[in-house]
Order: C-alpha cells, then sequence, then structure tokens
C-alpha cells in the first residue's frame, strides 16, 4: 500500500515536473519571440540610419552647389565692379570728348551683369531654401 502510495505521489510530481517544463517552453518561446522584434527594430533603425546618412549626403551636395553658385555670383559682381570702374573712366573722358554712345553701351552691359548677378542670387536662395527643407527633415 505504502509503495502505491509513494508511486502516485511520483506521478503527481512527474505531472508537476512536466507542467513546469511546459511553462519554461512557453517562457522560451516568448523569449524568442521578443528576439525576433528586437533584431526587426534593430533593421529599421539601421534602415533609418541610411536615409539619414543618404539626406546628408544630399545636403552635402547641394551646399556644394551653393558654394559653386556663390563663387560665379563673386565673379559676376567683379565684372560688375570693373565695368563700373570703366563707366566712371568713360564718363571722366566724356567732359572731353563727349562719347555718349559708348557710356551708354557700357551702362547696358552693367544692367546686363546686374540682372544675371540677380538671376544669380535667386538661384542661390532657391538651394538655399532646399537646403533648409533638408535640414528640417535631419
Amino acid at each position: 500500500i505504502q509503495v502505491s502510495i509513494l508511486n502516485f505521489q511520483a506521478s503527481m510530481l512527474n505531472i508537476q515536473v512536466s507542467m513546469l517544463n511546459f511553462q519554461v517552453s512557453m517562457l522560451n518561446f516568448q523569449v524568442s519571440m521578443l528576439n525576433f522584434q528586437v533584431s526587426m527594430l534593430n533593421f529599421q533603425v539601421s534602415m533609418l540610419n541610411f536615409q539619414v546618412s543618404m539626406l546628408n549626403f544630399q545636403v552635402s551636395m547641394l551646399n556644394i552647389q551653393v558654394s559653386m553658385l556663390n563663387f560665379q555670383v563673386s565673379m559676376l559682381n567683379f565684372q560688375v565692379s570693373m565695368l563700373n570702374f570703366q563707366v566712371s573712366m568713360l564718363n571722366f573722358y566724356v567732359e572731353f570728348c563727349k562719347l555718349n554712345f559708348q557710356v551708354s553701351m557700357l551702362n547696358f552691359q552693367v544692367s546686363m551683369l546686374n540682372f544675371q548677378a540677380s538671376m544669380l542670387n535667386f538661384q542661390v536662395s532657391i538651394l538655399n531654401f532646399q537646403v533648409s527643407i533638408l535640414n528640417l527633415v535631419t
């Protein structure tokens, strides 16, 4: 009788052990699911980092374009100043020789260069706007 009672208790303990083993396997499954979610989040973070690096590259390319346009604007400003100097020299000479036609032609060239400079300034402002939008995105 005692042996059968001990066998019954042993079988009850075996049932409890198997229930605990089942709970452990369920917890292991939950841990593996959480690990999968963490790996998916890590993948999303790496994709976002890649997008940020691409946007940073675009910003640097736009900055290069802006600096090139600024250089062109400075070159046009130099040409305008040179033409203004020529105009002033011709104005000085007009007092003696009345070269009104050449002065008007140089004034026309100066106005054309001023127009080109304003167009380049407009392009620079557009590129600066694009850079500010990209900076907001990043």
